[in-house]
């Protein structure tokens, strides 16, 4: 297969799987809406939502077509592989979790809503496993993993403070937080050119940190138990966690615009 040739494959392939994600969201949705009845209320808001969603996901895989290759020896891919798939599943069900979330300040999904958030969060241990083990890490990979988790943090931060599961502080420190990496990510980007992802040992445990404590709030509100003790010293503990995280993330964005960008 020429050039030419594996780009139009890949090209097809993206279509494709952007494509087939917007259908399955919308099918998703349906399932939710159907069975509370609210398809007649929410689905104008739903499918214009999802759909400026799925396009905008369709340009920035295009634009950053280059950037399927295999990180260990350099293959360039022809269509998307395995783990790329998983992560996107993740990143398509972003704007279905706002709608739905919306939809359960009324009926009643509350449950169901919270076990589709649990699935989601395994999703983000599935691809990173993956593409490791099968060695199919890529660099477009490890951007749309990192945009994710940060993207779904947002989300799944903006449900929690909705039903009040964590304190307002918490919440608007998560907000400071993922606000301080999105303006350092805007500044590389515009003096480097490139998205240059690099995850640091520190930004990995902030976001695990997070991610296990809106686990275990969701089996609270599942079993409808209140530990108000335990997770309120969880809490401060993963704060000064996030804090920790933002110094280290200030110390990399400078390490970063030191070094010489890689190649592309």
């Amino acid at each position: 297969m020429d050039e030419g040739e594996r780009i139009a494959s890949l090209r097809r392939s993206i279509l494709a799987t952007t494509s087939i994600f917007f259908v399955a969201q919308c099918a998703l949705f349906l399932i939710f809406a159907v069975s509370a009845g609210f398809v007649t209320q929410y689905w104008s808001l739903f499918l214009p939502i999802s759909a400026g969603f799925h396009i905008i996901l369709l340009i920035m895989l295009l634009l950053f077509q280059d950037d399927f290759v295999i990180e260990s020896n350099g293959r360039k891919l022809d269509r998307i592989n395995l783990a790329n798939v998983i992560t996107l599943s993740r990143v398509s069900t972003l704007p279905t979790l706002l709608v739905l979330v919306i939809a359960a300040k009324q009926y009643r999904i509350r449950i169901p809503l919270l076990i589709l958030v649990a699935l989601i969060f395994l999703t983000d241990f599935f691809d990173g496993r993956i593409s490791r083990k099968t060695n199919q890490v890529t660099r477009v990979g490890r951007m749309m993993d990192s945009a994710s988790d940060y993207t779904l943090l947002v989300v799944l931060s903006v449900i929690f403070q909705y039903y009040l599961l964590i304190p307002g502080w918490f919440f608007v420190l998560v907000i400071v937080r993922l606000g301080i990496q999105a303006f350092l990510m805007a500044i590389l980007i515009v003096v480097r050119r490139r998205i240059e992802p690099k995850s640091t040992f520190m930004g990995k445990v902030t976001v695990a940190s997070i991610m296990v404590l809106y686990t275990l709030e969701i089996i609270q509100l599942a079993l409808q138990e209140r530990f108000l003790l335990v997770f309120r010293i969880a809490e401060w503990i993963v704060a000064i966690i996030i804090v920790i995280g933002i110094f280290d993330k200030i110390v990399s964005f400078f390490d970063a615009l030191k070094s010489k960008p890689s190649a592309p």
